[in-house]
């Protein structure tokens, strides 16, 4: 497994982890967060912004484990 794999699936998992702890901020602060929230309402919004970073948590970990393997050129 080469090592940018599991730095670059580490930093994925990190800022992935950092958006669920700044979730409500992400939501009110950011253009596309507001967008989410007009569309969705702001408990939907929520639901959808942590379920995305929770998603990017559990690829980054898998990309660093060596479970995912990204296509080699």
């Amino acid at each position: 497994m080469d090592d940018y794999h599991v730095l670059m699936g580490s930093l994925v998992a990190a800022l992935c982890a950092l958006g669920l702890w700044q979730a409500p901020w992400l939501l009110i602060q950011t253009r596309k967060g507001r967008r989410i929230a007009g569309r969705l309402g702001e408990q939907q919004g929520l639901l959808v912004i942590r379920l995305f970073c929770f998603a990017g948590v559990v690829f980054g970990v898998l990309l660093a484990a060596g479970i995912i393997r990204p296509v080699q050129w």
